[in-house]
C-alpha cells in the first residue's frame, strides 16, 4: 500500500543543495558553464586536480554530441537532415533508444521530437514572448517519437519539421557517463551537480551517507532532507525556466497536447534513482502527468518522489524518505 506524507511548506525545491558538515578533509571542485548550466565536480577523497580537469571535459564532449544548438553535434546534424540518415555516435544511438522507450512509457506526455515545438519558446528573450497559437499548432505537427528511424548507427526523422531535442534526459546520462569516469579513476566519494541534476558517488570521507537538502528558491529555507549514497537526485519545476506575460508565467515544461506550459497543480517533482539518466526522464513525466497519475507510476516503478503542489504541500511516496 502506498504511503504518503503531506507536510505544509513553501513552495517547490527547484535545485537541490549538499550539505557538507561531517567531512573530514577539504574537498577540491571545479566549476563550468556548459549543457546550458553551471556544473560543479566535488571530489572528497583524492586530491587529483587532473582527475578533475578530465571529468569536465568529458561532459565538454558529450554536449558537443547531444546540444540541440550547437552546430555540428550530431543530434544538431539530425535535426537538418531534411528526413535523410546521419551516421552519429554508438553513444547518441544508446541515448536515442533510452529516450524512445521512456517515450513509450509516459502515456502520450513525453516525446523527444517536441524540439520544433521548444524551439519557439524563448525563455532567454528580453522582452519574453509567448509563441503565436498557429506556430505552436504547426510545431505539434512534427511530434511523434515513433517516426524516428534508427538503423545501426544511422539515424533518421521521418516527419518533415521534426526536430530532436533531449534537455530532458541529456543531462542525466552526462551525469552517469561523469560517475562512472570518476569511480574508473579511483574515486570513491564525489558529488556531481549539473545545474540541479545531482548525482552523489559514495558516501562521505568519515563513513556516511551524504545529506541532501531540498531547498526553497524563493527564501533559501529548505523543504526538507534526505540522506543517499550512490544515488541521483533530479527536480523539474515550474520556476527552473519561466517568464512572466501580462501576469501569467509560461514555463518551460510543456504539454504535448497543446503545446503550451502544463498546467496540473503542481509546482516541481523530486525523484531519487540509481541512475541520473532514469530520474531525468522521470521527473519529466511524472511532473506531466500530474500528482495522481505520476504518483502511480513512481510505486509501479518503485521510484521515490516527492510532489510539490503550487500552494506548497508536499506529498511523497514512502520511500521517498524526506525529513
Amino acid at each position: 500500500m502506498r504511503k504518503t506524507a503531506r507536510i505544509a511548506g513553501a513552495a517547490a525545491a527547484l535545485f537541490l543543495c549538499i550539505l557538507f558538515s561531517g567531512c573530514s578533509r577539504e574537498p577540491i571542485f571545479r566549476q563550468d558553464y556548459m549543457l546550458d548550466t553551471i556544473v560543479t565536480v566535488t571530489i572528497y577523497d583524492k586530491q587529483e586536480e587532473e582527475i578533475l580537469a578530465g571529468c569536465m571535459e568529458l561532459g565538454r564532449r558529450y554536449e558537443e554530441m547531444f546540444s540541440r544548438t550547437k552546430e555540428g553535434s550530431d543530434i544538431w546534424r539530425i535535426n537538418h537532415a531534411n528526413g535523410q540518415p546521419v551516421e552519429v555516435s554508438e553513444e547518441t544511438v544508446s541515448l536515442l533508444h533510452t529516450a524512445i522507450d521512456y517515450c513509450a512509457k509516459s502515456e502520450g506526455c513525453y516525446d523527444i521530437t517536441i524540439g520544433a515545438v521548444s524551439e519557439l519558446w524563448d525563455f532567454h528573450s528580453d522582452p519574453p514572448s509567448v509563441p503565436d497559437e498557429e506556430a505552436v499548432a504547426k510545431a505539434l505537427e512534427t511530434v511523434d517519437y515513433r517516426n524516428i528511424q534508427i538503423d545501426g548507427n544511422r539515424v533518421a526523422l521521418l516527419t518533415p519539421g521534426a526536430q530532436l531535442d533531449l534537455g530532458s534526459i541529456a543531462k542525466g546520462y552526462i551525469a552517469d557517463r561523469m560517475r562512472d569516469y570518476l569511480a574508473s579513476n579511483g574515486v570513491q566519494s564525489a558529488v556531481l551537480d549539473l545545474g540541479g541534476n545531482i548525482y552523489v558517488l559514495g558516501g562521505k570521507p568519515d563513513g556516511g551517507d551524504f545529506r541532501v537538502g531540498i531547498q526553497s528558491p524563493f527564501n533559501q529555507s529548505q523543504l526538507g532532507t534526505v540522506l543517499v549514497r550512490d544515488k541521483s537526485l533530479v527536480t523539474s519545476g515550474v520556476y527552473q525556466r519561466s517568464f512572466t506575460v501580462d501576469g501569467k508565467r509560461y514555463h518551460h515544461l510543456l504539454d504535448i497536447s497543446t503545446g503550451y506550459p502544463v498546467e496540473n497543480g503542481l509546482a516541481s517533482v523530486t525523484v531519487v534513482t540509481d541512475q541520473s539518466v532514469d530520474g531525468d526522464a522521470l521527473s519529466t513525466i511524472l511532473f506531466c502527468l500530474g500528482e495522481e497519475k505520476g504518483m502511480e507510476l513512481a510505486d509501479r516503478l518503485g521510484i521515490a518522489a516527492v510532489f510539490v503542489r503550487e500552494n506548497g504541500e508536499l506529498v511523497q511516496t514512502a520511500g521517498m524518505g524526506l525529513s
